[in-house]
């Protein structure tokens, strides 16, 4: 099973313009509203491809029973502590421009001392019925900087492998707990690394660098590209992905849904270059999606043969 841990969830709302203009009057031609936050989109897509999974993190106020009916209509256990703070609610403005959708996040609700202990009882409990454990988000107030450094060790001690996908802080604290699989995207690798990543070369020797920083061996560390693809290192090797071909429309949640592709092809035993396929063909079949819709297991069967991904030689 697969336990995803979303710290900071939220509802997002898509709100649609012909064209978006700052400082004047824009008029929405529709609004999509759907759960939202890393781990959360992660049991979404893992459940949709045929995965056990439950979703752990703090909920609170109206905006929880959102997230709560989604998690319910796909399979998903909910596991969420319930919290006296309100869930966020995000938005995001997308127009026809072609360009990425301008996003509007709230900070999240303050947690308290009480929930956060409860939030690691509970985990400790859904640990010991797991395999993976998904880290990745914000961190909301209230919670210790190095959360998901804690929640990796956490795992760890229970003999669960731990995927990590955080930026800033919240990823340096979480690196040092050792994750098994880490997913940054180029932009979050290279602030880690201090280096650039713009070409196939560098997101080689990036991916490289990242799967040494966690151990190497076994573990997996992947870069995600945007529309360019993913590279991907593990013991067996490194290997080039190039997406899918496909008319975007939103790339909200689309790491989140390579995570689960890859995931899930590990863990129904596919070699690796096998498994990045599918979570090529996953990040491809939710940017497809409005707003912040997901991946369905239709599209992403239908776009796995043309996903392609090449091995490296280093």
């Amino acid at each position: 099973m697969l336990v995803s841990v979303t710290l900071n969830p939220c509802v997002d709302h898509a709100l649609f313009v012909e064209k978006f203009a700052v400082g004047d009057t824009n008029r929405v031609m529709r609004v999509e509203k759907d759960a939202g936050g890393k781990g959360v989109n992660v049991s979404r897509v893992y459940a949709e491809l045929g995965g056990d999974t439950a979703a752990t993190g703090f909920l609170g106020g109206p905006a929880a029973g959102t997230i709560c009916h989604v998690l319910e209509h796909e399979g998903v256990e909910d596991a969420f502590v319930k919290i006296a703070g309100e869930t966020r609610t995000n938005f995001s403005i997308e127009d026809n421009s072609g360009t990425p959708p301008t996003t509007l996040n709230s900070k999240g609700p303050d947690i308290l001392p009480t929930e956060w202990e409860k939030l690691l009882v509970d985990c400790k409990e859904l640990a010991r019925g797991a395999r993976w454990a998904a880290l990745g988000g914000s961190l909301p107030p209230g919670v210790p900087d190095d959360a998901f450094k804690i929640l990796g060790e956490l795992f760890h001690e229970a003999g669960v492998r731990v995927i990590l996908d955080a930026d800033g802080f919240a990823q340096k604290h979480g690196m040092l707990a050792s994750p098994d699989f880490i997913k940054p995207n180029a932009a979050e690798a290279s602030r880690l690394l201090g280096v650039p990543i713009e070409s196939d070369l560098e997101a080689v020797e990036a991916v490289l660098n990242l799967h040494q920083r966690i151990g190497g061996g076994t573990k997996i560390a992947v870069i995600s590209r945007g529309s360019s693809g993913a590279v991907m290192a593990t013991e067996g090797g490194v290997w080039v992905g190039r997406s899918p071909k496909v008319p975007t429309t939103s790339t909200i949640g689309s790491g989140d849904s390579m995570i689960a592709g890859i995931l899930w092809g590990i863990d129904t035993g596919k070699p690796p270059e096998v498994a990045l396929r599918w979570g090529l063909a996953a990040g491809a079949a939710t940017a497809m999606t409005d707003g912040s819709g997901i991946a369905r297991l239709p599209m992403i069967e239908d776009l796995y043969d043309e996903a392609i991904v090449e091995a490296k030689l280093v």
